[in-house]
């Protein structure tokens, strides 16, 4: 405490939890003696009472590689710094008590082969013979994964924190950062109790306290302290040091030996806010009363699985407050409201497994600039401005205790905050049928279904409840036309006299357009991976509409703005809400728009790609010559005090030609058959153009020397079109919609009996007839076309192998015909 803090630091790391020690290490450890900021003991928030279980797979590639390196942190911490951190290599096994659930976990066996990860499938009996004591009646399988451990939380964090301060950094307990110093939009220093800390760069690792203090700088940061539980038992006599933790997610428990006892933790299904009026300023290792009442339910199953608890004596009742967001993901990376600012927050009771990935990428991100790995689904710019909304975030904090336990499927829905974001003709489909999902608060119709207008709680990896009414969605579509609303898609107004210029030094294709231009194309980082995937319409000389994925309206904003040179003159208006955006699809689709516009939209006068500002019923508007679906399509964007009319217009002339309405799970199928990427599953930020099959693109002869064009033209030169990752359009033969098994993600593509790809995204085709997917091939040297067309591939989905056909074209409409005529 006698130690003065420094006048200036390269960086201020605020939190002293295991998040800020590990980025705090890995910054020391690449030269850069950071400064940790601490408001009591380090550690004494949520991370000294943590579980400290340690897993690697997870559901990407490049997040899996980060929990690997967490366990190899672990192991190696001790030998370097002398401080013991209780790591051991225990195991964990996962079980199954439903069909369901026994196919995730052979599809989770398949992903681990794939990963490097060894795995082994065990039977009930086997799992009993890990634990004697368990009730197996109704147990179906397990999957054991021996390389996953423990380790002690706060031993691991004193370990960091040692390490750290070997190579130069500083750590300052006792010390309360008032508040961040601002100039010109970017952050310069730190204000603390004891002084001020210059600096330019800031990392906010503050657990549950970071939503408020974020807050309170204009920084979005969703997050809320909700109450998690375990108990532990007397020590039990027999019991191993290497007892292997047990997962049972469908009891929504964790079962783990603990210093000869067990400690079993439960993520129940609505949990409990904490703290709803603030954190108590003297908060330090504190427990919260245990509920008994609330955790009964879920105490019952445990008792119930393993009878022999009530023998043994409960010594430990504990609960304690863990930060958690609203999708269940943290937020890392740049924080897009203030330059300077990092953000590694939310870790939703994962912070131990997520500690030494989640170190390593901050400290690249600090350094570089940018991480080595895609941490697209986690990127701090993915929060919207809503989400600062506190209530928001208490209310889905009970919930998001529930989200990583229970079966998740196509159909889990969320319950809380509910309705926060509609869309104009929100009333109009809930009267046609519509079922709706939340995404990032907005209501989306997935489907469709008049007689039955609710969610389904049957859990299935195969055929939905919903499939009829996809299905026919599908064919009409294909023989008729179909309504598609995507109002919630962001609309992204770039205007101002060096707007082209802006949009030309992030995107790959050629921005400089006509006005009346479509142009699809993808912003792209300095690596030429892909950003975002969009389309972007010259509306004006000086004005381009950009339209974009609805979880992507705040992060485009900021890529494109992040990018640009200071002294240029343009602006980035979110036009999201002033505009609707109805999408019309299908045969009959020219006929219906034809009938109530005098403007041409035949294909001479209305080519694909084109857009036109037109009249369509009593509205004029903008209206785009395009289809996510891979039919004759058009995208209508309408002032939204207009969408009602248009909506009603379209109906009228369109029911006599078959439209229906369609949802967002038809619209999937209709474009995997169609072979069209989606930004977030098949492309990210470490694929490039070239390798996914979007080279077509890219325009490396236009003057403005774009971010990722050396890399780009680099890739051409030496790769030629043998690029070494290739991304194809699968097909399963001899599968049936109702039998499946269905293609979903992750799953392994074999050749010659090596691996050589994965699915990225799979569903059943309905106007096919077919399962389909994409998948991103690998071959050392490059995969040239020759070697895709030869065949001989397989996919294997739960354990079984399925011989597949692949292409580089989709198989719906390989040449694009039906969408161009």
């Amino acid at each position: 405490m006698n130690k003065p803090l420094p006048q200036s630091a390269p960086v201020v790391i605020i939190g002293g939890g295991i998040i800020g020690m590990s980025t705090l290490y890995h910054l020391a450890h690449r030269g850069v003696p950071a400064v940790l900021i601490e408001r009591r003991k380090i550690a004494s928030g949520t991370t000294w009472h943590a579980a400290g279980i340690v897993g690697q797979l997870r559901d990407s590639n490049s997040q899996t590689e980060l929990g690997k390196y967490t366990a190899r942190l672990f192991r190696d911490l001790e030998e370097e710094t002398g401080q013991g951190t209780g790591y051991k290599q225990n195991g964990t096994i996962n079980i199954s008590l439903s069909d369901v659930r026994h196919e995730q976990l052979l599809r989770q066996h398949d992903h681990a082969a794939r990963m490097g990860i060894p795995s082994q499938m065990l039977s009930p009996q086997e799992v009993k013979e890990y634990w004697p004591a368990l009730v197996i009646d109704d147990v179906k399988s397990g999957l054991f994964v021996p390389s996953n451990g423990q380790v002690n939380p706060l031993d691991v964090t004193v370990a960091l924190s040692k390490g750290a301060r070997q190579k130069g950094a500083q750590v300052f307990e006792e010390t309360r950062v008032e508040n961040l110093e601002i100039r010109d939009g970017k952050v310069v220093g730190v204000a603390t109790d004891r002084g001020t800390i210059a600096t330019n760069q800031v990392l906010l690792a503050g657990g549950m306290w970071s939503h408020l203090f974020g807050k309170a700088h204009g920084i979005t940061v969703p997050l809320h302290a909700a109450e998690h539980f375990y108990i532990v038992t007397e020590p039990v006599d027999g019991l191993t040091s290497d007892q292997p933790i047990l997962n049972i997610i469908e009891e929504r428990n964790y079962w783990k030996e603990d210093a000869g006892k067990i400690l079993i933790g439960g993520f129940e299904a609505q949990g409990k806010a904490w703290a709803q009026d603030g954190i108590p300023e003297d908060f330090e290792f504190d427990e919260l009363p245990f509920d008994m009442e609330h955790v009964e339910e879920d105490l019952m199953r445990m008792f119930s699985r393993m009878p022999s608890l009530e023998n043994m004596g409960i010594q430990t009742f504990f609960c304690g407050p863990e930060s958690f967001t609203p999708d269940g993901r943290p937020y890392m990376g740049p924080a897009p409201e203030l330059q300077g600012v990092f953000l590694a927050t939310g870790m939703n009771s994962n912070g131990i497994l997520n500690s030494g990935g989640a170190g390593l990428t901050m400290a690249e991100w600090i350094i570089e600039g940018m991480p080595s790995r895609s941490m697209g689904p986690l990127l701090a710019a993915r929060a919207h401005p809503f989400q600062a909304n506190t209530r928001y975030n208490q209310e889905r904090a009970a919930e998001s205790v529930g989200f990583h336990y229970g079966i998740a499927w196509a159909g889990r829905q969320v319950n809380s905050a509910r309705g926060v974001r509609r869309v104009p003709l929100h009333r109009e489909f809930k009267e046609a049928g519509a079922v709706m999902a939340e995404r990032i608060g907005w209501e989306v119709p997935m489907y469709y279904d008049a007689g039955n207008p609710t969610w389904p709680d049957s859990p299935s990896l195969g055929w939905k409840p919903w499939s009829e009414q996809v299905k026919q969605e599908c064919l009409a579509a294909r023989d008729a036309a179909v309504i598609l609303d995507q109002s919630m898609y962001a609309k992204i107004l770039v205007q101002g006299p060096d707007a082209a210029r802006a949009l030309n030094h992030v995107c790959g294709a050629q921005m400089d357009v006509d006005v009346g231009n479509s142009v699809y194309t993808q912003f792209l980082n300095s690596n030429g991976g892909i950003e975002a995937d969009v389309t972007v319409t010259r509306i004006a000389p000086q004005s381009f509409m950009v339209v974009t994925g609805h979880p992507s309206q705040m992060r485009d904003q900021y890529w494109i703005k992040a990018h640009a040179g200071p002294s240029w003159n343009f602006e980035v208006f979110d036009a999201t809400s002033a505009y609707c955006l109805l999408t019309l699809h299908g045969p009959k689709s020219r006929e219906i728009l034809q009938s109530l516009s005098t403007d041409d939209v035949s294909n001479e006068a209305f080519p694909f790609g084109a857009a036109r500002e037109m009249d369509v019923a009593y509205a004029r508007g903008w209206v785009i010559r395009r289809s996510f679906l891979g039919e004759l399509g058009f995208e209508m964007m309408f002032p939204t005090e207009f969408t009602a009319g248009v909506y009603e217009a379209l109906l009228e002339a369109g029911v006599p030609h078959g439209l229906r309405h369609m949802g967002m799970f038809a619209m999937n199928s209709c474009r995997l058959e169609k072979g069209f990427r989606h930004f977030g599953h098949d492309i990210a930020e470490e694929d490039t153009p070239y390798e996914t099959g979007l080279g077509f693109a890219v325009k490396l002869d236009k003057e403005d020397n774009f971010l990722g064009k050396a890399r780009l033209a680099q890739q051409k030169e030496e790769e030629g079109p043998a690029y070494r990752h290739r991304m194809v359009s699968i097909k399963v033969p001899g599968l049936t919609a109702e039998e499946g098994p269905y293609l979903i993600h992750n799953e392994p593509i074999w050749k010659g009996g090596e691996i050589v790809g994965h699915v990225t995204s799979g569903d059943w085709g309905f106007r096919l007839g077919a399962m389909v997917g994409l998948a991103t091939l690998e071959k050392e040297g490059g995969a040239p076309k020759a070697w895709i067309d030869e065949g001989g591939f397989e996919v294997q989905i739960a354990g079984q192998m399925h011989p597949i056909e692949a292409r580089l074209g989709p198989f719906y409409d390989p040449k694009g015909e039906i969408m161009r005529n």
